[in-house]
């Protein structure tokens, strides 16, 4: 097997596994979910395309917080364009300033599929909201032939920002 290894690291990530209604609330690292639909854009496949979507999902995940971030939340207000009606009030929760490594664990020539489609996307990709695009390339590196995902997201270099790195050690496991 081999493993796709991502950095994902932007002014505002927001990585949702439920919306209710106006409250849009945010998990503290992404998911499996947002990930899938990040590589899905980049490979230009559509959200109703169940069959193209499978493989992906498929896919072992995996995820290792360098920089947690800080948790914010924003209050949208919005009018009809047509009518000038107000719109409800909503909040939307946001990480700040976070940095996280995921990676996906699967075939190899999918992955380097992936990692093709992610130099060259199909759909700009973003970190949970289209609101969110991300401040550096998002491929680190592709392995081949990988001991499993945990070995490689062990063996990944701290991706945290140089004024975080000063600010805090690394975690020993």
């Amino acid at each position: 097997m081999s493993v796709l290894v991502l950095r994902l690291a932007g002014p505002l990530q927001s990585w949702g596994a439920s919306s209710r209604f106006t409250r849009r609330t945010t998990e503290s690292a992404p998911t499996k979910s947002g990930v899938v639909g990040l590589l899905a854009a980049a490979a230009g496949i559509e959200r109703g395309d169940d069959e193209r979507l499978a493989p992906l999902a498929a896919l072992r995940f995996g995820v290792r917080i360098d920089q947690p971030g800080t948790r914010i939340r924003d209050f949208h207000t919005a009018h009809h364009g047509v009518t000038d009606t107000s719109m409800p009030l909503s909040e939307r929760f946001y990480l700040a300033d976070a940095v996280f490594v995921a990676a996906v664990e699967g075939d190899h020539v999918l992955l380097s599929d992936l990692r093709a489609a992610l130099h060259a996307p199909v759909y700009p990709p973003y970190l949970g909201r289209r609101s969110c695009p991300p401040a550096e390339p998002l491929v680190l590196q592709l392995h081949e032939h990988a001991h499993g995902i945990e070995d490689v997201l062990r063996t990944t270099p701290w991706q945290a920002a140089d004024w975080y790195r000063r600010r805090h050690r690394p975690r020993t496991t």
